[in-house]
């Protein structure tokens, strides 16, 4: 309840519509994405559980063929009686036919090895007490193999129940090789009774190639035998779901084959049962492609839903925007009126006649009426201000009050003091230029002219606290301008910079520079600088046109930039830039024309 109040309430016509949108889409498209993940990602599952069937099948029939060659083999020994008296009864060195057994046991070795493609290196026949009757080596280094405690089973492999075999392997430390090791115990068929036991060793590398060759990485192959232990594997990584048969038992047989998927479906493990061996095949296909399949549908997925989402949330504000973007842009410039920028116009076109059309046109009439009679008062206000300090000079005679200030002068030369009368003559100087009754323009010589002697009469006030550099080409001297719009800033940096707690030496830069027509005159200082905040404000209503131009002080900032937008036009005016700590900088932008010229 709470995230739909959020979402609806104290929002805008605009943004209850884009989100009744995408709420309303949003659930059916979560079921459609959700439905799309899982009808993907079963049939991929039922793919590559056909697939790892046939698989299984195969390479569990191959090795079911490579343990029915050994076993075979082992069996073959029924064919050969003298080999099976010699295991049963011993031999006997008499016996006339002592050569026939050698002949006999030649013959069944050959045998062997042929069936098994040369791969067992090593033969053993055991008697029926257990003893070793005979064997049998590819090379003669293969004899020494010992058959002792070091060798796994070594006494019980001897003994095995009827039909039953046993595969392990094991490393020999003289040979420093893996062999593997098939045994299987020869009893009588009819009676059951023991014979003898064969004992066959294959090289585990040869093993490994049979296996091998069957596989792909990155499928991982384990074999177990009928006790539990693994005696080939391609990998142990995941020995830890390898399927544990003690003992095959008669519902592995009946089922020789299982598949199964693990670890939240990234893993499928196949067991099959390999009668001949008396083992058990795990294969492990890691779902690589299924789990990239997955990632890929669930980006796919979210993708579309974001995709959806999107282009809902677009046409939802195409849609409306024909009712609320009028009422929007009205409210927004209703906005800045309250603000007291009275030129914001919106554009309509006329052939819209309907009712956010007509209140727009008839907003644009009332601004445009509200400017115009701003501009008016403003007009009037400046004209009459001039008009008064017009007035203002004409009732102090200016000869009077040059001819006092030389009569001072002159009283204190004659008491032997000088700084009086160079005090005099600026403050003379001053006077002469504000009481001028020609017309209001100058030039920038003039003016700094006029701001020298004001900063020579403050240096008498604040001695070494205020330094003063002039940065001004000779080819903008005559440059023309109005009057008083340097003093004014000048006068600023010093009541706001000078008399501070740190008692700071004031510098203040005055450079002029042109920029495309335009002459740009810069005054500096290393004052404490003004807050962002405040400077943001200065600016502002430095934009604004006060309805009271000159209430408060006459003469200051805004005053000097709404003069120059008087008599130039909107491109000119004041610039401000300051940083606590560094300084201001007020840059005065005029055009760049000789005295005389009319301004275009």
């Amino acid at each position: 309840m709470k995230v739909i109040k959020w979402l609806f309430v104290n929002r805008s016509i605009r943004t209850k519509i884009v989100w009744s949108s995408v709420i309303t889409s949003l659930v059916p498209m979560l079921v459609l994405s959700y439905l799309f993940y899982e009808s993907s990602t079963k049939s991929l599952e039922r793919t590559m559980y056909r697939s790892t069937s046939q698989n299984a099948q195969y390479v569990a029939g191959y090795l079911n063929q490579y343990f029915r060659d050994l076993s075979s083999s082992a069996l073959q020994v029924y064919g050969f009686p003298r080999v099976m008296n010699l295991m049963e009864h011993g031999r006997n060195m008499n016996d006339e036919d002592f050569f026939a057994l050698g002949e006999s046991l030649k013959n069944y070795y050959a045998l062997v090895s042929n069936k098994n493609k040369d791969t067992v290196i090593k033969v053993m026949i055991f008697g029926k007490d257990n003893k070793l009757k005979d064997f049998w080596s590819r090379a003669a280094s293969y004899d020494s193999i010992p058959f002792n405690e070091s060798i796994p089973h070594y006494e019980d492999m001897l003994d095995l129940p009827f039909q039953n075999s046993l595969s392990f392997s094991y490393r020999d430390s003289s040979f420093k090789q893996d062999f593997f090791v098939f045994a299987i115990t020869i009893y009588d068929p009819f009676y059951h009774s023991k014979i003898g036991t064969l004992v066959f060793y294959i090289q585990v590398k040869e093993l490994a190639k049979v296996i091998e060759a069957n596989n792909q990485s990155p499928n991982v192959i384990v074999l177990r035998n009928s006790r539990g232990e693994t005696f080939y594997h391609t990998s142990d990584k995941y020995d830890g779901i390898v399927p544990s048969f003690d003992m095959p038992d008669a519902k592995l047989k009946k089922k020789p084959k299982e598949i199964r998927f693990e670890q939240r479906q990234d893993l499928l493990v196949s067991t099959s049962y390999l009668d001949n061996g008396n083992s058990t095949l795990t294969i492990i296909y890691p779902n690589e492609e299924l789990a990239r399949h997955r990632n890929n549908t669930l980006l796919i997925a979210i993708g579309a839903l974001v995709f959806a989402v999107v282009c809902i949330s677009l046409l939802s504000l195409f849609a409306q925007q024909y009712l609320t973007r009028p009422i929007k842009r009205l409210g927004q410039a209703m906005k800045k009126v309250r603000n007291g920028n009275f030129h914001v116009t919106l554009s309509q076109p006329y052939r819209y006649r309907d009712d956010i059309s007509e209140l727009t046109r008839s907003f644009n009439f009332m601004t445009e009426k509200i400017r115009e009679l701003i501009e008016q008062r403003y007009q009037m206000q400046l004209r009459n201000k001039e008009a008064q300090l017009l007035a203002l000079q004409m009732q102090i005679n200016p000869h009077f009050l040059y001819n006092t200030l030389q009569t001072i002068g002159g009283k204190a030369v004659l008491i032997g003091d000088y700084e009086i009368p160079e005090m005099c003559r600026s403050l003379g100087d001053l006077f002469r230029y504000s009481f001028y009754e020609g017309n209001t323009e100058s030039t920038i010589r003039q003016e700094l002219a006029h701001v020298g002697n004001y900063l020579y009469i403050q240096q008498f006030r604040f001695e070494e606290s205020l330094r003063m550099e002039f940065d001004v080409p000779e080819s903008l001297m005559e440059v023309s301008t109005i009057r008083f719009v340097m003093q004014p800033i000048i006068e600023n940096a010093v009541i706001h910079a000078l008399g501070g707690p740190d008692d700071a030496q004031l510098l203040i830069r005055v450079r002029a520079e042109t920029d495309e027509g335009t002459i740009v005159l810069s005054v500096s200082d290393n004052g404490p600088g003004i807050a962002p905040t405040k400077l943001a404000e200065l600016r502002s209503d430095m934009e604004k046109k006060s309805m009271e131009v000159f209430s408060g002080v006459s003469i200051g900032l805004k005053n000097v930039h709404e003069r120059i937008r008087l008599a130039y036009g909107d491109s000119y005016g004041l610039e401000l830039d300051s940083k606590l700590g560094e300084g201001t900088v007020i840059r005065i932008r005029i055009p760049c024309r000789k005295r005389g010229e009319s301004h275009v």
